[in-house]
């Protein structure tokens, strides 16, 4: 429906690949998860996807391939073209993230307009919510044992409440999940929400309290100066102590190189950093809670920044500034930086 679409290849700037890597990966034929989609064999990408472009050699650089897959889950070959689509993290320049995906009709575009600003700055009934899967036997050394630490220091230091409001902190079990309008309830009744390290930098829940009027909590950490060593990006990492820089997972950063400045997300508006330290959580957040001001800045820089990070579909469809808005800025800002490329 996009209506700057061609079937003349004389006049395209982009050709976008046909080919659903994401769910080729998770088809399993096999019925077992191979790691890095080992199951999907280099020939046969090759014969499949590249030898059928017939306009990709010469072209690379504006054949754009949708890896929307967790980059360290998808099959190298794919992961390695020159230009792709991706939920994270970022390996490469022209690597360009997108939020995770929320289908929920009350998180669409839209709907997200509508609210007024006294829905962002309400009373809510929570300081805080977190509901979180820990590690299990196979997990020793994932950075997810930042949760099972965290869960720790809750049970044993944390008081009833903080900054005088109830907190709904739980550790969800693989088999007992509640249903999805649980967490939207105590997402959206809720002022802060931690976002803890899993498996990889980008999270899901990351985006999810956003749209639901949440503000993210990340522990704040130095980056690896062996992965970190451009001076044009940032230091920081919202993953791991040592780990990536926090525009290698989440997009549109000011740092990011991939948008022009006015059309970045400046997730520092609103974001709580922790020092990098989970004994640092609750006495930040109570601060916070005697700081009504910066509170309500914080939602009212989340509330703007929103509808970015939500995909309009159906009726929402190119009617508002959403997700798919800012792919096409992003689009926009890699082809007109072309010419510069030898």
């Amino acid at each position: 429906t996009f209506p700057g679409r061609t079937n003349d290849s004389s006049t395209a700037e982009l050709f976008v690949v046909p080919y659903a890597h994401a769910s080729h990966c998770l088809s399993k034929p096999t019925g077992v998860w191979i790691n890095a989609c080992g199951h999907i064999k280099t020939s046969q990408l090759q014969a499949g996807v590249i030898d059928q472009l017939d306009h990709y050699q010469g072209n690379e650089l504006r054949h754009l391939f949708l890896n929307v897959i967790n980059m360290g889950n998808s099959n190298p070959f794919i992961r390695n073209r020159q230009l792709t689509l991706s939920i994270g993290p970022r390996y490469k320049e022209n690597d360009l993230l997108v939020p995770y995906l929320n289908d929920m009709p009350s998180n669409q575009p839209g709907a997200i307009l509508d609210r007024p600003v006294g829905w962002w700055t309400r009373p809510r009934i929570y300081s805080v919510c977190l509901f979180v899967g820990i590690t299990n036997s196979r997990m020793r050394h994932s950075p997810r044992i930042i949760r099972q630490h965290f869960i720790e220091e809750v049970q044993s230091n944390w008081n009833s409440t903080i900054g005088g409001l109830p907190y709904a902190i739980r550790v969800l079990s693989g088999d007992k999940k509640p249903l999805s309008r649980f967490f939207t309830y105590l997402y959206k009744e809720s002022i802060f929400c931690p976002i803890l390290a899993g498996d990889t930098p980008p999270q899901k829940r990351f985006f999810d309290v956003i749209l639901m009027g949440c503000i993210p909590v990340v522990v704040s950490c130095p980056t690896n100066p062996f992965i970190n060593n451009d001076g044009n990006r940032s230091t920081v990492s919202w993953h791991t102590d040592g780990g990536r820089p926090y525009e290698d997972a989440y997009p549109w950063t000011p740092e990011s190189g991939n948008v022009y400045p006015h059309h970045a997300i400046d997730y520092k508006s609103f974001v709580v950093e922790v020092p990098c330290s989970i004994a640092e959580v609750r006495p930040t957040i109570e601060n916070l809670m005697n700081n009504y001001t910066d509170i309500r800045r914080r939602q009212l820089n989340m509330m703007k920044y929103a509808p970015l990070l939500s995909y309009g579909m159906g009726a929402d469809s190119h009617r508002y500034p959403d997700a798919f808005y800012q792919i096409l800025q992003s689009l926009r800002h890699h082809v007109d930086n072309l010419k510069y490329v030898k």
